[in-house]
This record gives structure tokens, sequence and C-alpha cells, in this order.
């Protein structure tokens, strides 16, 4: 009796190990809190990057504005590597239009904003970009 005690004691142990384990909780994301604004210079057929920060998963909102002379340029939000700004999502801004993109930001660490000519520039243009995260 001991002998099978033990072997059904064995065989449940061995298949508790082979089991899935069971995924953690995903992160609730927070509302976003903090506000980052970057102004520059574009240049024709130029690129320029803005890195900031996110340490909470959370909302992420990012707005062009203050284009001036007005004019269309695209801008996009990505993630910060070594060889640059990797664009996730990207708009074009039309004089006049209100420029945002939203979503939530899965992951902490390093993002950036890209502001870059698509080929429409006849002269270097300022902006200003605002970016909402945790």
């Amino acid at each position: 009796m001991k002998q099978l005690l033990s072997t059904v004691l064995a065989l449940t142990l061995f298949a508790a190990a082979c089991a899935d384990p069971v995924a953690p909780p995903a992160p609730t994301p927070v509302v976003p809190t903090i506000t980052e604004a970057f102004s520059d210079t574009l240049i024709q057929l130029g690129s320029n990057t803005h890195q900031f920060t996110v340490q909470q998963v959370g909302g992420l909102k990012v707005s062009l504005s203050d284009v001036n002379p007005p004019t269309a340029v695209s801008f996009a939000v990505g993630t910060q590597s070594l060889v640059g700004c990797t664009p996730i999502s990207q708009q074009r801004y039309e004089p006049g239009a209100t420029a945002q993109l939203s979503g939530t930001a899965t992951t902490t660490g390093q993002f950036c904003v890209m502001v870059y000519d698509s080929g429409t520039l006849a002269e270097p243009v300022t902006y200003k970009v605002t970016v909402l995260h945790s």
C-alpha cells in the first residue's frame, strides 16, 4: 500500500511539473500624467527624432501642432533602438487639421517621436510635438 501511495504521489508531482505555467496577469494600464513638449525646425527631406521614457504601462497620446509656415508633414511614434526610431504608428499632418496619435504603451522603456518631410516641404518649418504618457 505504501508503495502504491508513493507511486501515485510521484506521478501527481510529475504531472504538475509538466503542466503549462499560469501566465501572470497583464498590468492594468494607468492614466497618462506626464507631459513632454518638443520644438524644432524641420528641413527639406529631413527627419527629427525626440526621445521620451515611458515609466508605466498606460495611455499614450502624441500631438503635432504649430507647424509654421503651415504645410503638410508626417510624424510617427515608435520605439528607440540602436539604429534609430522604429515607427509603430504614423500620421500625416495637414494644415488646419488636428494631428494626433493615441493608444496604449504596453511596455515601459525608451520611445520616440519622429517628425519628417515626405517630400512636400518647400522651405524649413518649425513645429511643436506634445507627448502625454505614463
